[in-house]
């Protein structure tokens, strides 16, 4: 591993470490990319014990080449420094668990995250959100595999808190009130804030009457004023309040603004960390698992059950299954797919009498990196995305 500057050694300033080798044309604030995968990949759908989004860097430092990989490993930490990267997407967090120093101590993820911050190589980290998330890792394993997706297991609640806003404004600058509230974060509906600028508008009269000392945007003090206005609704995150209602007062024309802020309660997210998938047609366990293996180019596959017994509906979770597919209460799906499981779990699924194919961890969860790429560029076309090629499981099959 490339040793980093020694402390006697001169250093750039940190703003100019920040903006150090990114002044390639086309070169974007890290903030454009991490806001991009944030849509792409919402943090608040990752699970709780995770670690997801940026995890380095400064968001006004400037990228242009980016490296996607499955883990942090010394070899990939090598590949950055040689292809002078910029920012490293990386599927597994290098830094899951609280650090407790920054030194670069050794070659385990949290270390090689530290050395690569010291040459200003960023990294940015989805996992689970990516799994959750509609057209994340289990869809697009899926996908390559031919199966339909029929569905979601394991809903995650709502995300956060929202909140409706509700208020009054003159016909004649609801529009400009409108947008500043839109711009200040409010009117975002849907999985990946798909839909923006939403609101219901309602006619009607305001009434009021200011005393000598208002100075009322419309009317006279001290006069009964009855005031053609819209009622404007829309919503919000709860953490957006304090931009959106200070948005709201230097947008509205009345001295005093008359506003509500309403608590909502929102249903669960139509996805989750599992999948319900058919294959189509029926097929028998070994033939799918031959098929896994060809499609997905693996070295091995392994399997739980008579590999003569016929499926065709599969329950999907890329990485680790744990017991999730297990427990479920009712069970629409012949066969289990999934990464890998722990011991007692595969003895608990032999015991269920329920087939399961294992991909292994990283091999189930790598198709998502090209996908992923491919959207990234569509999205920021003056990036140069990379798939790795250091990047690779630590087994070697015989």
């Amino acid at each position: 591993m490339p040793k980093p500057p020694q402390p006697s050694a001169p250093r750039l300033a940190p703003q100019n470490l920040w903006m150090s080798g990114k002044s390639a044309p086309g070169a974007l604030p890290l903030s454009t990319f991490a806001d991009a995968m944030d849509n792409i990949a919402p943090p608040h759908l990752a699970e709780s014990w995770d670690n997801v989004g940026l995890l380095s860097g400064h968001r006004t430092s400037l990228v242009k080449r980016v490296l996607l990989a499955m883990d942090l490993t010394p070899q990939v930490h090598d590949e950055c420094l040689k292809k002078d990267i910029d920012l490293l997407l990386v599927y597994h967090p290098p830094i899951f668990k609280p650090i407790k120093h920054l030194r670069i101590d050794g070659d385990e993820p949290p270390a090689l995250a530290v050395a690569l911050a010291s040459f200003g190589v960023w990294i940015y980290s989805p996992h689970t959100a990516l799994d959750t998330v509609e057209g994340g890792t289990n869809d697009v394993l899926a996908q390559r595999l031919g199966a339909t997706i029929t569905g979601s297991f394991s809903h995650y609640p709502a995300l956060g808190q929202y909140l409706k806003l509700v208020t009054f404004v003159p016909e004649g600058q609801i529009e400009q009130v409108a947008d500043a509230v839109f711009n200040a974060g409010a009117g975002h509906i849907g999985q990946r804030a798909k839909y923006t600028r939403c609101s219901f508008r309602t006619p009607g009269h305001g009434t009021f009457k200011g005393d000598d000392s208002t100075n009322p945007a419309v009317g006279s003090r001290g006069v009964y004023e009855v005031v053609p206005e819209i009622r404007f609704e829309t919503v919000l995150r709860a953490e957006a309040a304090g931009d959106v209602i200070n948005a709201l007062r230097s947008a509205h024309p009345y001295e005093e603004v008359a506003f509500d802020l309403l608590h909502m309660e929102s249903p669960p997210e139509q996805v989750g960390l599992g999948r319900y998938a058919d294959l189509g047609k029926a097929e028998a366990l070994g033939a799918f698992a031959a098929r896994c293996k060809k499609e997905l180019h693996l070295p091995a596959v392994q399997i739980i059950g008579n590999e003569k017994q016929k499926i065709r509906t599969l329950a999907i979770v890329a990485g680790a299954a744990g017991r999730l597919p297990l427990d479920l209460a009712k069970k629409p799906f012949d066969a289990v797919l999934t990464g890998e499981l722990k011991h007692h779990e595969q003895l608990a699924y032999a015991a269920a009498n329920i087939p399961v194919v294992l991909l292994g961890h990283p091999d189930s969860e790598r198709p998502i990196l090209a996908a992923l790429a491919a959207r990234l560029k569509q999205q920021l076309p003056a990036l140069t995305l990379t798939l790795s090629r250091a990047d690779k499981s630590p087994l070697t099959h015989l």
